[in-house]
């Protein structure tokens, strides 16, 4: 990238979508920025969407599939949030758009057609399995299977059959040491949660690249901040996620670090197309929600994430869109960038 600097663009995306100022940070004081810091150096010290976008510069080529898991049901509603689908789809369409990979993106059975509306919305095709290879920018949705030991033999199919370079999980529930899957509340969600942690599992012991994006604690591939989360988070003891991730990527609305990577992929590529703008952010949400999501704060149908309002969601993707095109400047800059050292 000429004349504009790569880790700086990193750095400052990873400070927007870290801004504590949200539902569990605003409403419920949780020390996001501790989580961070720890997965931060977990990754190397680098900016965790930077390190996350390399990551998956080196394993992704045109052709390969990546597993995208999403979809937290929240109890007493049998509904999924709208945190998660949204941030899966962007994620999805800066893998299709910006690296020609085909994402599948997995849940529960009855979270599928959101997650599909989400894709849809991106931009995205679906398609059958056997037809991923015909056209652009197709994808696939599958389910996953709930009960345990069908789990086991969904993960290996899946896995020999797309053979993907890497998965990624986006607020997807994680077990805890207990093995159990659990809300923020503390409260155990097993019997109704797709078990993606045996697909996650199964793929890290592959050597497959893993990232996983979280804003609590709770969710797949956070188990590598699990130490903060039991000391920092209440509940922290039960509800702290096991599994690790190559990468994690802790944000303040875990669609928010989707699109943190998203904006870097982005500006690595020069593909200003990999990443949406307000507008999109707006029409993705209301498909979210027209789809079967809510909004777990308020508990309704409403054009919220996390508490926040659709507004502000568009406004933080379009100030990641504004260093996306910061990082296309090249030559038109260059001179500005020196211009103190000269005399």
């Amino acid at each position: 990238m000429a004349g504009v600097s790569l880790e700086n663009i990193g750095e400052a995306i990873d400070h927007l979508v870290t801004a504590p100022m949200s539902n569990w940070t605003i409403l419920k004081g949780i020390p996001l920025l501790k989580l961070y810091a720890r997965a931060r150096e977990k990754a190397g010290g680098e900016a965790v969407t930077l390190t996350a976008t390399r990551l998956l510069e080196n394993r992704v080529g045109p052709g390969d599939r990546v597993l995208v898991l999403s979809g937290f049901i929240m109890r007493d509603y049998g509904l999924p949030e709208t945190d998660g689908p949204i941030g899966a789809a962007v994620l999805a369409r800066a893998l299709a758009v910006g690296l020609g990979a085909v994402p599948v993106g997995i849940s529960e059975a009855s979270v599928v057609p959101c997650m599909e509306a989400c894709f849809s919305a991106a931009g995205l095709i679906p398609a059958a399995p056997e037809s991923l290879g015909s056209g652009r920018n197709r994808c696939a949705l599958l389910d996953f299977p709930v009960d345990a030991a069908e789990a086991e033999r969904a993960a290996a199919e899946i896995l020999d059959r797309y053979q993907p370079k890497a998965v990624i999980a986006v607020e997807r529930p994680g077990a805890g040491a207990d093995g159990h899957y659990h809300g923020g509340g503390g409260f155990e969600i097993s019997g109704f949660t797709a078990k993606t942690d045996v697909l996650y599992r199964m793929a890290r012991e592959r050597g497959i690249a893993t990232i996983g994006i979280g804003d609590l604690g709770n969710e797949l591939g956070m188990g590598t901040v699990a130490d903060e989360v039991r000391e920092y988070v209440p509940l922290g003891e039960t509800i702290a996620a096991e599994q690790p991730a190559d990468v994690t990527v802790v944000a303040n609305i875990s669609n928010w670090g989707a699109y943190g990577i998203a904006a870097c992929l982005a500006a690595s590529t020069g593909r200003e197309a990999a990443f949406h703008d307000g507008r999109e952010e707006e029409r993705l949400i209301e498909a979210c929600v027209r789809a079967g999501a809510i909004d777990p704060v308020g508990g309704q149908f409403r054009l919220y994430v996390d508490g926040t309002d659709a507004r502000t969601n568009a406004a933080m993707v379009d100030l990641l869109r504004s260093l996306v095109v910061l990082s296309r400047e090249g030559a038109n800059v260059t001179d500005y960038q020196t211009s103190w050292q000269k005399r």
